[in-house]
């Protein structure tokens, strides 16, 4: 079939690497169909393509894979144990293009999102909630601590996006705004505030809020 004193002389390391895994998948299709020409069939390939293809694949391996006869191919005891591993191989490397593939495209990996105590609900948490409906495959990771820390972890890489209130840039980073929420301000009911319908920000610059700090 063919000469292996050449590939004996051959750093077995030097001539795995030479190994292509089209190479491997025409083995494995060949030993399925138990004949060259029914497995080049199915491949949409020359018959004479796909012999030569296993040809070399033996020579880079250094052993018969299949005994070849008028009736078909059978693999030998090595060639067995060959397509064995040969088989889980292609597994392997079509659950890895899957799973980059399915991250590259942001359906799977892990997401962690920066908030503030008073973002864990109303918006942010019906967006979240939407999106673990959508994207199942994707780990969602929450942090939850002051805007000085959130961004410190952004610019770090300790999470991959910061929900924080205000409109000061964060430096280094791209910034959009989401949504804005009306804050409920609980007030006396003899306060000079108490009779308004709508408060602002500014209105409260002499009063003391009670927050939870961080």
């Amino acid at each position: 079939m063919t000469d292996n004193s050449d590939s004996k002389d051959t750093p077995l390391r030097s001539r795995a690497a030479t190994i292509d895994l089209q190479h491997l998948r025409y083995a494995v299709a060949a030993a399925e169909h138990g004949s060259f020409r029914r497995a080049a069939d199915v491949l949409l390939l020359r018959q004479s393509t796909l012999s030569r293809c296993i040809r070399q694949l033996e020579y880079s391996i250094g052993t018969t894979v299949f005994e070849r006869s008028s009736g078909g191919v059978r693999a030998t005891p090595t060639g067995r144990n060959f397509l064995r591993i040969a088989r889980s191989i292609l597994e392997q490397m079509d659950a890895l293009v899957t799973a980059v593939q399915s991250t590259g495209s942001g359906k799977s990996g892990r997401l962690a999102i920066g908030f503030f105590t008073s973002l864990s609900a109303g918006n942010l948490r019906a967006t979240l909630i939407e999106f673990r409906r959508r994207f199942t495959q994707i780990e969602l990771a929450m942090v939850e601590s002051s805007r000085m820390r959130l961004i410190a972890a952004l610019r770090n890489s300790g999470i991959d996006i910061a929900i924080a209130t205000g409109d000061a840039p964060i430096l280094d980073s791209n910034t959009m705004p989401l949504w804005s929420e009306r804050v409920m301000v609980t007030l006396p009911q003899d306060h000079p505030l108490a009779a308004r319908d709508t408060i602002y920000w500014t209105d409260l610059r002499n009063e003391t809020l009670p927050v939870r700090s961080i």
